[in-house]
Protein backbone atom coordinates (compact mmCIF):
# COMPACT_ATOMS: atom_id res chain seq x y z
CA UNK A 1 0.00 0.00 0.00
CA UNK A 2 1.19 3.28 -1.12
CA UNK A 3 2.78 5.46 2.07
CA UNK A 4 0.51 7.89 1.45
CA UNK A 5 -2.53 5.93 2.29
CA UNK A 6 -0.69 4.42 5.53
CA UNK A 7 0.00 7.90 6.61
CA UNK A 8 -3.86 9.53 5.85
CA UNK A 9 -4.69 6.05 8.53
CA UNK A 10 -2.19 7.55 10.84
CA UNK A 11 -3.62 10.54 10.63
CA UNK A 12 -7.35 9.62 10.88
CA UNK A 13 -6.22 7.87 13.92
CA UNK A 14 -4.85 10.75 15.61
CA UNK A 15 -7.91 12.90 14.56
CA UNK A 16 -10.02 9.83 16.02
CA UNK A 17 -8.52 9.49 19.03
CA UNK A 18 -8.89 12.75 20.09
CA UNK A 19 -12.74 12.82 19.59
CA UNK A 20 -12.96 9.93 21.31
CA UNK A 21 -11.52 11.35 24.65
CA UNK A 22 -14.62 13.30 24.83
CA UNK A 23 -17.68 12.43 22.14
CA UNK A 24 -18.75 9.37 23.55
CA UNK A 25 -19.55 10.83 26.84
CA UNK A 26 -20.82 13.48 25.32
CA UNK A 27 -24.86 13.02 25.89
CA UNK A 28 -24.01 11.97 29.20
CA UNK A 29 -22.38 15.31 29.91
CA UNK A 30 -25.43 16.88 28.57
CA UNK A 31 -28.27 14.51 30.52
CA UNK A 32 -26.08 14.25 34.12
CA UNK A 33 -24.10 17.74 34.36
CA UNK A 34 -26.42 20.12 32.08
CA UNK A 35 -29.87 18.62 32.91
CA UNK A 36 -30.73 18.47 29.49
CA UNK A 37 -33.05 15.93 29.02
CA UNK A 38 -32.99 12.97 26.28
CA UNK A 39 -35.75 14.21 23.96
CA UNK A 40 -33.72 18.03 24.02
CA UNK A 41 -30.03 16.10 23.60
CA UNK A 42 -31.44 14.54 20.55
CA UNK A 43 -32.80 17.81 19.01
CA UNK A 44 -29.77 19.85 20.06
CA UNK A 45 -27.00 17.42 18.16
CA UNK A 46 -29.53 16.82 15.37
CA UNK A 47 -29.54 20.50 14.82
CA UNK A 48 -26.05 21.31 14.94
CA UNK A 49 -25.65 18.14 12.38
CA UNK A 50 -28.48 19.42 10.45
CA UNK A 51 -26.91 22.90 10.00
CA UNK A 52 -23.23 20.96 8.87
CA UNK A 53 -24.82 18.74 6.15
CA UNK A 54 -24.81 21.22 3.02
CA UNK A 55 -21.36 21.70 3.70
CA UNK A 56 -20.60 17.82 3.06
CA UNK A 57 -21.70 18.36 -0.44
CA UNK A 58 -20.40 21.38 -1.26
CA UNK A 59 -16.94 20.10 0.06
CA UNK A 60 -17.52 16.92 -2.07
CA UNK A 61 -17.85 19.52 -5.05
CA UNK A 62 -15.01 21.61 -4.15
CA UNK A 63 -12.43 18.69 -3.53
CA UNK A 64 -13.13 17.63 -7.49
CA UNK A 65 -12.17 21.64 -8.40
CA UNK A 66 -9.43 22.29 -5.45
CA UNK A 67 -7.86 19.08 -4.66
CA UNK A 68 -7.84 16.77 -1.84
CA UNK A 69 -5.02 17.77 0.17
CA UNK A 70 -6.13 21.09 0.49
CA UNK A 71 -9.56 20.02 2.06
CA UNK A 72 -7.99 17.35 4.38
CA UNK A 73 -5.84 19.97 6.31
CA UNK A 74 -8.31 23.25 6.44
CA UNK A 75 -10.88 20.36 7.85
CA UNK A 76 -8.10 19.37 10.53
CA UNK A 77 -7.30 22.53 11.53
CA UNK A 78 -10.43 24.14 11.70
CA UNK A 79 -11.43 20.89 13.83
CA UNK A 80 -8.52 21.56 16.21
CA UNK A 81 -9.56 25.17 17.01
CA UNK A 82 -13.59 24.71 17.27
CA UNK A 83 -12.82 21.80 19.63
CA UNK A 84 -10.64 24.58 21.96
CA UNK A 85 -13.50 26.24 21.82
CA UNK A 86 -15.62 23.67 23.05
CA UNK A 87 -13.48 23.11 25.51
CA UNK A 88 -13.90 26.95 26.47
CA UNK A 89 -17.55 26.72 26.59
CA UNK A 90 -17.56 23.66 28.78
CA UNK A 91 -15.74 25.00 31.10
CA UNK A 92 -18.62 27.82 31.88
CA UNK A 93 -20.91 25.19 31.44
CA UNK A 94 -22.55 27.51 28.52
CA UNK A 95 -24.57 25.32 26.59
CA UNK A 96 -25.05 27.94 23.85
CA UNK A 97 -21.39 28.61 23.28
CA UNK A 98 -20.69 24.67 22.86
CA UNK A 99 -23.61 24.93 20.49
CA UNK A 100 -21.73 27.21 18.37
CA UNK A 101 -18.15 26.43 18.63
CA UNK A 102 -20.03 22.87 17.35
CA UNK A 103 -22.01 24.71 14.42
CA UNK A 104 -18.63 26.64 13.34
CA UNK A 105 -16.40 24.32 13.38
CA UNK A 106 -18.25 21.33 12.22
CA UNK A 107 -19.14 22.75 9.24
CA UNK A 108 -15.74 23.34 8.18
CA UNK A 109 -15.36 19.94 9.22
CA UNK A 110 -17.61 18.17 7.35
CA UNK A 111 -16.87 20.37 3.94
CA UNK A 112 -13.30 17.98 4.40
CA UNK A 113 -15.07 14.32 5.17
CA UNK A 114 -15.32 13.92 1.18
CA UNK A 115 -11.50 14.70 0.33
CA UNK A 116 -10.16 11.66 2.83
CA UNK A 117 -12.32 9.47 1.10
CA UNK A 118 -11.29 10.71 -2.47
CA UNK A 119 -8.03 10.66 -1.78
CA UNK A 120 -8.13 7.15 -1.42
CA UNK A 121 -10.05 6.31 -4.80
CA UNK A 122 -7.32 8.33 -6.63
CA UNK A 123 -4.64 5.74 -5.10
CA UNK A 124 -6.56 2.43 -6.29
CA UNK A 125 -9.60 1.00 -8.25
CA UNK A 126 -11.67 -2.31 -7.31
CA UNK A 127 -10.83 -4.67 -4.09
CA UNK A 128 -7.27 -2.88 -3.85
CA UNK A 129 -9.91 0.36 -3.22
CA UNK A 130 -11.64 -1.83 -1.06
CA UNK A 131 -8.37 -2.46 1.03
CA UNK A 132 -7.70 0.69 1.08
CA UNK A 133 -10.33 1.79 2.85
CA UNK A 134 -10.15 -0.92 4.98
CA UNK A 135 -6.94 0.04 6.44
CA UNK A 136 -7.67 3.78 6.46
CA UNK A 137 -10.59 2.51 8.52
CA UNK A 138 -8.65 0.30 11.00
CA UNK A 139 -6.51 3.84 11.87
CA UNK A 140 -9.17 5.35 12.71
CA UNK A 141 -10.80 3.03 14.92
CA UNK A 142 -7.20 2.02 16.25
CA UNK A 143 -7.00 5.79 17.58
CA UNK A 144 -10.49 5.02 18.73
CA UNK A 145 -10.12 2.45 20.62
CA UNK A 146 -6.92 4.50 22.55
CA UNK A 147 -8.87 7.33 22.92
CA UNK A 148 -12.26 6.21 24.74
CA UNK A 149 -10.31 4.13 27.34
CA UNK A 150 -8.56 7.36 27.81
CA UNK A 151 -11.60 9.28 27.47
CA UNK A 152 -13.25 7.32 30.62
CA UNK A 153 -10.80 7.75 32.72
CA UNK A 154 -9.72 11.63 32.27
CA UNK A 155 -13.63 12.66 32.22
CA UNK A 156 -13.85 10.99 35.70
CA UNK A 157 -10.52 12.43 36.88
CA UNK A 158 -10.03 15.75 35.20
CA UNK A 159 -13.53 16.49 34.39
CA UNK A 160 -15.24 17.63 31.19
CA UNK A 161 -13.81 20.75 29.87
CA UNK A 162 -10.46 19.42 30.49
CA UNK A 163 -10.62 15.95 28.83
CA UNK A 164 -12.02 18.25 25.48
CA UNK A 165 -9.21 20.58 25.58
CA UNK A 166 -6.19 17.52 25.52
CA UNK A 167 -8.52 16.70 22.68
CA UNK A 168 -8.03 20.15 20.73
CA UNK A 169 -4.06 19.66 21.24
CA UNK A 170 -4.36 15.93 19.92
CA UNK A 171 -6.22 16.84 16.36
CA UNK A 172 -4.24 19.83 15.82
CA UNK A 173 -1.06 17.48 15.98
CA UNK A 174 -2.58 15.22 13.58
CA UNK A 175 -3.33 18.73 11.46
CA UNK A 176 0.30 19.24 11.06
CA UNK A 177 1.40 16.08 10.63
CA UNK A 178 -0.44 15.74 7.32
CA UNK A 179 0.37 19.31 7.12
CA UNK A 180 4.12 17.84 6.76
CA UNK A 181 4.27 14.78 5.49
CA UNK A 182 1.50 14.21 3.34
CA UNK A 183 1.35 14.43 0.06
CA UNK A 184 -0.78 15.75 -3.24
CA UNK A 185 -2.50 12.09 -4.53
CA UNK A 186 -2.50 11.63 -8.27
CA UNK A 187 -5.73 13.88 -8.56
CA UNK A 188 -4.53 17.08 -6.61
CA UNK A 189 -1.02 16.66 -9.35
CA UNK A 190 -3.69 16.90 -12.40
CA UNK A 191 -5.26 19.57 -11.44
CA UNK A 192 -2.15 21.48 -11.12
CA UNK A 193 -0.83 20.80 -14.21
CA UNK A 194 -4.25 22.14 -15.78
CA UNK A 195 -6.51 19.07 -16.05
CA UNK A 196 -8.48 16.34 -14.08
CA UNK A 197 -7.66 12.74 -15.08
CA UNK A 198 -9.88 10.31 -14.89
CA UNK A 199 -10.39 8.54 -11.54
CA UNK A 200 -7.08 10.77 -10.81
CA UNK A 201 -4.63 7.87 -12.35
CA UNK A 202 -4.93 8.00 -16.02
CA UNK A 203 -1.72 9.87 -17.76
CA UNK A 204 -1.89 13.21 -18.99
CA UNK A 205 -2.34 12.85 -22.27
CA UNK A 206 -5.81 11.45 -20.97
CA UNK A 207 -6.82 14.53 -19.38
CA UNK A 208 -10.53 15.64 -19.60
CA UNK A 209 -11.89 19.48 -19.06
CA UNK A 210 -13.64 20.40 -15.49
CA UNK A 211 -17.12 20.47 -15.35
CA UNK A 212 -18.98 22.98 -14.22
CA UNK A 213 -21.45 22.84 -10.52
CA UNK A 214 -24.47 22.62 -12.30
CA UNK A 215 -23.01 19.61 -14.56
CA UNK A 216 -22.27 17.54 -11.32
CA UNK A 217 -25.45 17.86 -10.00
CA UNK A 218 -27.08 17.30 -13.06
CA UNK A 219 -25.11 13.71 -13.49
CA UNK A 220 -26.20 13.23 -10.05
CA UNK A 221 -29.55 13.68 -10.10
CA UNK A 222 -29.96 11.60 -13.34
CA UNK A 223 -27.88 8.98 -11.35
CA UNK A 224 -31.15 7.08 -9.80
CA UNK A 225 -29.43 3.66 -8.85
CA UNK A 226 -26.53 6.10 -6.95
CA UNK A 227 -29.84 7.74 -5.25
CA UNK A 228 -31.61 4.82 -4.74
CA UNK A 229 -27.89 3.16 -3.20
CA UNK A 230 -28.27 6.76 -0.90
CA UNK A 231 -31.27 6.47 0.08
CA UNK A 232 -31.05 3.08 1.20
CA UNK A 233 -27.86 4.09 3.34
CA UNK A 234 -30.05 6.69 5.01
CA UNK A 235 -32.55 4.46 5.69
CA UNK A 236 -29.94 2.13 7.34
CA UNK A 237 -28.78 5.03 9.11
CA UNK A 238 -31.81 5.15 10.98
CA UNK A 239 -30.91 2.50 13.04
CA UNK A 240 -26.64 2.78 13.11
CA UNK A 241 -27.44 6.54 14.09
CA UNK A 242 -28.41 4.86 17.63
CA UNK A 243 -25.14 3.69 18.15
CA UNK A 244 -23.64 7.53 18.89
CA UNK A 245 -25.98 8.66 21.66
CA UNK A 246 -29.37 6.16 22.69
CA UNK A 247 -26.80 3.12 22.99
CA UNK A 248 -24.62 4.95 25.48
CA UNK A 249 -27.67 6.93 27.32
CA UNK A 250 -29.00 3.45 27.25
CA UNK A 251 -26.32 0.79 28.45
CA UNK A 252 -25.85 3.51 31.32
CA UNK A 253 -29.51 4.67 32.53
CA UNK A 254 -30.81 1.40 31.69
CA UNK A 255 -28.48 -1.75 32.16
CA UNK A 256 -26.52 0.71 34.85
CA UNK A 257 -23.04 -0.03 33.41
CA UNK A 258 -20.52 2.51 35.06
CA UNK A 259 -18.75 5.29 33.03
CA UNK A 260 -15.52 3.37 33.07
CA UNK A 261 -16.95 0.33 32.36
CA UNK A 262 -19.05 2.06 29.40
CA UNK A 263 -15.19 3.32 28.05
CA UNK A 264 -14.30 -0.38 28.40
CA UNK A 265 -16.71 -1.56 25.82
CA UNK A 266 -16.37 1.07 23.64
CA UNK A 267 -13.02 0.47 23.78
CA UNK A 268 -13.75 -3.30 22.87
CA UNK A 269 -15.31 -1.80 19.67
CA UNK A 270 -12.04 0.13 18.36
CA UNK A 271 -9.97 -3.05 19.31
CA UNK A 272 -12.62 -5.77 17.09
CA UNK A 273 -12.20 -2.81 14.00
CA UNK A 274 -8.39 -2.66 13.94
CA UNK A 275 -7.82 -7.09 14.72
CA UNK A 276 -10.60 -8.11 13.01
CA UNK A 277 -11.79 -5.80 9.98
CA UNK A 278 -8.94 -6.80 7.67
CA UNK A 279 -9.90 -10.46 8.03
CA UNK A 280 -13.48 -9.40 7.84
CA UNK A 281 -12.82 -7.38 4.30
CA UNK A 282 -10.51 -10.33 2.39
CA UNK A 283 -13.54 -12.84 3.83
CA UNK A 284 -16.03 -11.30 1.30
CA UNK A 285 -13.77 -9.76 -1.28
CA UNK A 286 -15.43 -10.59 -4.64
CA UNK A 287 -18.87 -10.44 -3.07
CA UNK A 288 -21.70 -8.14 -3.92
CA UNK A 289 -21.38 -4.83 -1.81
CA UNK A 290 -25.11 -4.75 -1.33
CA UNK A 291 -25.54 -8.05 0.00
CA UNK A 292 -22.74 -7.22 2.42
CA UNK A 293 -24.76 -4.18 3.43
CA UNK A 294 -27.70 -5.95 4.15
CA UNK A 295 -25.67 -9.03 6.18
CA UNK A 296 -24.03 -5.96 8.48
CA UNK A 297 -27.96 -4.37 9.22
CA UNK A 298 -28.99 -7.63 10.59
CA UNK A 299 -26.18 -8.33 12.66
CA UNK A 300 -26.79 -4.69 13.94
CA UNK A 301 -30.27 -5.60 14.53
CA UNK A 302 -29.67 -9.11 16.36
CA UNK A 303 -27.57 -6.81 18.60
CA UNK A 304 -29.73 -3.88 19.63
CA UNK A 305 -32.04 -6.65 20.10
CA UNK A 306 -30.10 -8.23 22.44
CA UNK A 307 -29.80 -5.17 24.74
CA UNK A 308 -33.27 -4.62 25.13
CA UNK A 309 -33.98 -8.08 26.30
CA UNK A 310 -31.77 -7.81 29.08
CA UNK A 311 -32.71 -4.74 30.20
CA UNK A 312 -36.38 -5.78 30.09
CA UNK A 313 -35.50 -9.55 31.55
CA UNK A 314 -32.35 -8.15 33.74
CA UNK A 315 -30.39 -10.90 32.28
CA UNK A 316 -26.59 -10.75 32.46
CA UNK A 317 -26.84 -7.18 31.40
CA UNK A 318 -23.54 -6.77 31.25
CA UNK A 319 -22.63 -9.80 29.49
CA UNK A 320 -24.80 -8.83 27.03
CA UNK A 321 -23.38 -5.01 26.80
CA UNK A 322 -20.03 -6.31 26.06
CA UNK A 323 -21.38 -9.06 23.81
CA UNK A 324 -23.85 -6.50 21.66
CA UNK A 325 -20.62 -4.43 21.35
CA UNK A 326 -18.73 -7.23 19.96
CA UNK A 327 -21.77 -8.56 17.59
CA UNK A 328 -22.38 -4.52 16.62
CA UNK A 329 -18.54 -4.31 15.63
CA UNK A 330 -19.15 -7.19 13.62
CA UNK A 331 -21.91 -5.58 11.71
CA UNK A 332 -20.34 -2.48 12.06
CA UNK A 333 -17.20 -3.46 9.62
CA UNK A 334 -19.43 -5.65 7.15
CA UNK A 335 -21.89 -2.07 7.04
CA UNK A 336 -17.84 -0.38 6.59
CA UNK A 337 -17.29 -1.84 2.93
CA UNK A 338 -19.41 -0.62 1.23
CA UNK A 339 -20.34 2.47 2.60
CA UNK A 340 -16.71 3.76 2.09
CA UNK A 341 -16.10 1.96 -1.20
CA UNK A 342 -19.45 2.21 -2.97
CA UNK A 343 -19.87 5.60 -3.50
CA UNK A 344 -16.35 5.95 -5.38
CA UNK A 345 -17.54 2.64 -7.35
CA UNK A 346 -20.70 4.72 -8.65
CA UNK A 347 -19.50 7.92 -9.64
CA UNK A 348 -18.12 8.65 -13.09
CA UNK A 349 -14.71 10.31 -14.08
CA UNK A 350 -13.78 13.43 -12.28
CA UNK A 351 -17.17 13.15 -9.92
CA UNK A 352 -15.56 10.99 -7.26
CA UNK A 353 -15.58 13.67 -4.52
CA UNK A 354 -19.24 14.89 -5.47
CA UNK A 355 -20.49 11.28 -5.11
CA UNK A 356 -18.99 10.93 -1.91
CA UNK A 357 -20.14 14.29 -0.34
CA UNK A 358 -23.44 13.42 -1.85
CA UNK A 359 -23.60 10.51 0.21
CA UNK A 360 -22.23 11.83 3.05
CA UNK A 361 -24.93 14.21 3.26
CA UNK A 362 -27.45 11.87 2.20
CA UNK A 363 -26.81 9.51 4.69
CA UNK A 364 -26.01 11.68 7.43
CA UNK A 365 -29.72 13.15 7.41
CA UNK A 366 -30.52 9.38 8.60
CA UNK A 367 -27.63 9.79 11.38
CA UNK A 368 -29.28 13.00 12.45
CA UNK A 369 -33.31 12.19 11.83
CA UNK A 370 -31.90 8.98 14.12
CA UNK A 371 -30.58 10.92 17.33
CA UNK A 372 -33.94 12.57 17.34
CA UNK A 373 -36.00 9.20 17.06
CA UNK A 374 -33.80 8.04 19.84
CA UNK A 375 -34.73 10.48 22.09
CA UNK A 376 -37.97 10.72 21.51
CA UNK A 377 -38.63 6.66 22.16
CA UNK A 378 -36.28 6.90 25.01
CA UNK A 379 -38.50 9.25 26.30
CA UNK A 380 -42.07 7.69 25.70
CA UNK A 381 -41.64 4.02 26.30
CA UNK A 382 -39.91 2.70 29.14
CA UNK A 383 -40.17 -0.73 27.85
CA UNK A 384 -36.03 -1.65 26.96
CA UNK A 385 -37.62 -4.26 24.52
CA UNK A 386 -39.75 -1.84 22.99
CA UNK A 387 -36.86 0.76 22.27
CA UNK A 388 -34.78 -1.63 20.64
CA UNK A 389 -37.91 -2.94 18.58
CA UNK A 390 -38.78 0.33 17.16
CA UNK A 391 -35.29 1.75 16.66
CA UNK A 392 -34.56 -1.66 14.12
CA UNK A 393 -37.65 -0.52 11.81
CA UNK A 394 -36.14 1.34 9.14
CA UNK A 395 -33.23 -1.50 8.36
CA UNK A 396 -36.37 -3.08 6.33
CA UNK A 397 -36.89 -0.56 3.43
CA UNK A 398 -33.46 -0.32 3.66
CA UNK A 399 -32.88 -3.80 3.18
CA UNK A 400 -35.46 -3.53 -0.33
CA UNK A 401 -34.31 -0.37 -1.90
CA UNK A 402 -30.49 -1.84 -1.88
CA UNK A 403 -31.91 -5.32 -3.36
CA UNK A 404 -33.53 -3.08 -6.23
CA UNK A 405 -30.38 -1.08 -6.73
CA UNK A 406 -28.34 -3.98 -6.96
CA UNK A 407 -30.15 -4.86 -10.16
CA UNK A 408 -28.72 -1.59 -11.69
CA UNK A 409 -25.41 -1.69 -10.54
CA UNK A 410 -22.51 -2.44 -13.12
CA UNK A 411 -20.56 -5.94 -11.62
CA UNK A 412 -17.71 -4.60 -11.22
CA UNK A 413 -18.54 -1.88 -9.04
CA UNK A 414 -20.78 -3.78 -6.70
CA UNK A 415 -17.70 -5.86 -6.05
CA UNK A 416 -16.03 -5.63 -3.09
Amino acid sequence: MDWNLRLLGIGAGIRSLGNALYFPFLALFLHNALNVGYLEIGFIVAGVGLVQLPFSFAGGLLTDRVGRKNLILIGLASEAVATLGLAYAFELRSLSGAISAAIVGGSITSASGAAFSAYIADFAKGSARTRGFTWFRIGFNAGYSAGVTMGGILVTSVGFAWAVGLAAAVVGGGALLMFVGLEPSPYDRALRSGGITEGGTAPPAQKTPGRSLRSSLSILARDRVALQVAIGFALAGLMLGQWGVTFPLFVHNVLGVSYSLLGLGLALNGLVVVFGQSATTESVIGRRHTSIFILGLGLTAVAYLGLGAAGLFGLFPLVVFFGAVFVLTIGENLLAIPSTTLPSNLAPPGEVGAYNGAFQTIGGTGFLVALVVGGAVLSLTANPLLIWAILTVPAIPAVVLLRRAARGIRPEADRA
